[in-house]
């Protein structure tokens, strides 16, 4: 229903740096959490930011060409919990060798509030993308219009020994994409032709231990915790002279695709919580087992249920809801099949 309606609605290679702390025991029984499903990108004009997207690789999903914007239904207002009469339009992305869709998400006719959080800031979002040719990369994100973040404005050297390369820049929301160029290569399913070869994803948190903790305990993912960096290309990665930084990464059991937290220690550091229709929030897609014992789990730790009623129905008795965790990070809860 939730697809029908709505088109169905940096550090990534620096994390190989560290020695990862032990993962969180694991837990008995199936997983709530089935699959990460989508990374949302609420956008200012989308056929700006579709040609920033496609100019490094994306394609459109589904369509053939982007739609102009309509007026919500009823019930849609009611998910995102935006007022009568803002207008909607939307586009699903497919990113080479990624297994996951890139939603871009456009709200017009209401007032809204976009945000420019900083690298290190709580609440800021990031698109880390594998990529052939770091260099190539760069030269194509500046030509379509990206600001370089990372100190020196040039690749930094990464991971163990410093062999990987990456730099981080900015898109034209203020979302981050960070270009890494491992070595050797992973073998991926990109096309032969295309720089960006895998991709995935990560939200800037207060807490990135008691982030991965939330979402293993709570759904049932796999955590993993690494310990206060001590690589000084790191933290020039975020464009940062000094401070501390560390991660955490969770996956759904059975998954490759990682979903990292970062947490910084510096001086400057300001929270954003947006809302879902403001340029510059960013959200994740999470299919889940029991769409109920989801939302009640991110009320209970202090998160909140943002669609109004609780959820949005399905004909097949699943449903979706938007939430926010408690790390403050915006989730689409989705329940595909009527829990068991």
């Amino acid at each position: 229903m939730r697809q029908k309606l709505l088109t169905t609605f940096l550090l990534s290679a620096s994390i190989a740096t560290f020695a990862g702390a032990p993962a969180f025991a694991a837990e008995s029984g199936p997983a709530n959490g089935v699959r990460l499903t989508k990374y949302i990108l609420g956008v200012a004009d989308l056929d700006k930011s579709f040609a920033f997207y496609h100019a490094l690789g994306a394609e459109l999903q589904g369509a053939t060409a982007l739609k102009p914007p309509a007026p919500l239904p009823d019930m849609l207002l009611k998910l995102v919990d935006v007022p009568p009469g803002t207008k909607f339009r939307n586009a699903m992305l497919k990113l080479p060798g990624a297994d996951f869709g890139v939603e871009m998400t456009e709200f017009t006719n209401m007032d809204l509030h976009p945000g420019k959080p900083q690298s290190y800031d709580p609440g800021a979002a990031l698109l880390i993308l594998t990529v052939r040719d770091v260099d190539a990369a760069l030269a194509t994100a500046k030509k379509a219009g990206a600001q370089v973040v990372t100190s020196g404005g040039a690749p930094l050297g990464i991971g163990r020994n410093n062999t990987a390369r990456a730099i981080l820049v900015r898109d034209p929301d203020s979302y981050y994409v960070e270009f890494v160029q491992p070595s050797p290569l992973p073998a991926t399913t990109a096309p032969a032709g295309s720089n960006v070869i895998g991709a995935r994803f990560a939200a800037v948190v207060a807490d990135a231990e008691k982030a991965a903790q939330f979402y293993h305990d709570q759904f049932g993912l796999e955590a993993k915790v690494n310990p206060w960096a001590q690589n000084a290309n790191a933290l020039k990665l975020s464009g940062l002279a000094s401070g501390q930084l560390r991660s955490a990464t969770v996956t759904v059991p059975g998954s490759t695709l990682a979903w990292t937290f970062l947490e910084f220690k510096t001086t400057g550091a300001t929270p954003y919580k947006l809302r879902i229709p403001d340029p510059g929030a960013g959200a994740v897609g999470l299919e889940v087992r029991d769409l109920d014992a989801a939302s009640a789990a991110m009320k209970v730790a202090g998160g909140s249920v943002i669609t109004i009623g609780g959820r949005m129905k399905s004909p097949d008795g699943g449903g979706v809801a938007f939430t926010r965790d408690p790390n403050g990070i915006l989730v689409e809860l989705a329940q595909s099949s009527p829990k068991k």
